[in-house]
């Protein structure tokens, strides 16, 4: 109440000057000078300080929280992803099938249709792969679900967010 009065008395004495720029005389800026030294003007809110701090703990902490959620879903595709090739590994080992295109080939009647078979077995590795990669094959299924997982993350540290 008091500081409205003063302020009145201020603007009406910046009225009365001859300047009428909007700024205030050098009378009525040492009169404001001298004021906020003898008496506060405006004082800070007391839990400011408090405040502030416990918003940035807060915001640390949900950062933190979404680079452990990160961590842990790159964890879990890499875990699936190696399932993945595990289960879809073929049964027999490499040796097995080396040694069956070795028993095929001493069986075969000459030369050339040992060729044959093997620009045959050659051609059907190829097609098999040229399906797998039209349908996205094992990396286009990871490719997907790590595409998802990071939609999923994004929506959740944006729901946190707006909270």
């Amino acid at each position: 109440m008091i500081y409205q009065i003063e302020n009145e008395k201020k603007k009406m004495k910046q009225k009365d000057s001859d300047d009428f720029s909007g700024y205030l005389s050098e009378e009525a800026l040492l009169e404001l000078i001298g004021q906020v030294e003898r008496e506060e003007m405006l004082r800070a809110p007391v839990h400011l300080k408090e405040n502030v701090l416990t918003q940035i703990r807060k915001e640390r902490s949900a950062g933190r929280k979404r680079q452990v959620f990160a961590y842990r879903a790159k964890v879990m595709i890499a875990m699936a992803a190696a399932l993945t090739v595990l289960i879809l590994m073929p049964a027999g080992s490499v040796e097995d099938e080396r040694q069956t295109f070795l028993s095929k080939q001493t069986t075969a009647v000459s030369m050339e249709q040992a060729a044959e078979e093997r620009q045959k077995s050659i051609d059907d590795k190829w097609e098999a792969y040229l399906e797998e990669q039209a349908s996205g094959g094992v990396r286009g299924m990871i490719d997907d679900i790590g595409a998802r997982v990071s939609r999923f993350g994004k929506r959740l540290s944006w729901d946190r967010d707006v909270e």
